[in-house]
């Protein structure tokens, strides 16, 4: 839909009914059979080689992240997938130990859906989701409360989608991924809207989060996101404060608490070997 004839270097025949190139356009582009493109839109079960799709991305003009994003829809991992290693899922009480490590900077671990496996009290004070068990694109998009938290809430809610869209391109078909959509589909007309834009955006090495509270003020993080080495079907996600205010406004709300607050660990931020784990840092069975 975003090119045209003329962008490609064919001529525009008759009237055109939507945007966009024809199918048989962009099979003569790619130098496939209009027949076998076809089949290929309606995702039938045909061969498909990484050069077939090599010539497709290049006649559609895709970019690095939806060209990624072609290969997991046809099945064909990407390098950089195949060289993940496989293993056993990652050990509940770890992520907790991890997610706590990094109080009082929000940090959580979530899995391919999003849902939240592990999270330090940060991530609900702050962020507005909830501990293990919840979703973010859920939370996020269906409770005002959680959303009002977010500068610039609307792109945000764009880019996010479009990051979720790549995250879960090889997964789709997945019961809980086809669950999370129908659940966002029916109950957030945004969600709908953006998902239908099919937009794809390949996560940043890191990007900015400006949050509103209500007791600390403004706060700006820097977010990073890692695949734990453990398992590939995990991300860490960590808050960085981008300035010493954010920081000084972290301690000071944590230390308001108290010392016998059990959500709050040892003075160096990361718990003594004998204190027990925060209750909403346990990760979900």
């Amino acid at each position: 839909m975003r090119l045209s004839p003329a962008e490609v270097g064919l001529s525009a025949s008759g009237r055109r009914r939507t945007p966009g190139l024809r199918r048989e356009e962009v099979a003569v582009l790619a130098g496939v059979g209009t027949s076998w493109y076809t089949w290929l839109e309606q995702g039938r079960d045909i061969n498909v080689s990484e050069s077939v799709l090599g010539a497709i991305s290049g006649a559609l003009r895709l970019n690095p992240a939806e060209e990624i994003y072609l290969y997991r829809l046809a099945g064909l991992k990407t390098p950089d997938v195949d060289q993940r290693a496989d293993s056993g899922p990652a050990d509940p009480e770890r992520l907790a130990e991890i997610v706590n490590h990094w109080f009082p900077n929000p940090a959580l671990v979530r899995d391919r859906s999003w849902n939240i496996l592990a999270a330090n009290s940060a991530v609900p004070e702050f962020l507005g989701f909830p501990g293990p068990g919840g979703n973010i694109l859920v939370e996020f998009f269906t409770d005002p409360t959680c959303r009002k938290r977010y500068a610039h809430a609307d792109a945000l809610a764009r880019s996010t989608v479009a990051r979720f869209r790549a995250d879960v391109a090889d997964c789709f078909g997945r019961p809980e991924v086809e669950r999370i959509l129908d659940e966002l589909n029916d109950r957030s007309p945004e969600f709908a809207e953006l998902w239908g834009g099919h937009e794809v955006l390949e996560p940043a090495t890191s990007r900015t989060k400006e949050i509103s509270h209500d007791s600390a003020g403004v706060l700006s993080f820097d977010v990073h996101e890692w695949e734990l080495a453990a398992d590939h079907e995990v991300q860490l996600v960590l808050h960085m404060p981008t300035v010493q205010e954010t920081r000084d406004k972290l301690d000071a709300f944590f230390a308001a608490a108290g010392p016998d607050d059990p959500d709050r660990p040892g003075e160096d931020g990361a718990g003594d070997d004998d204190d027990q784990l925060p209750s909403n840092a346990v990760a979900a069975a």
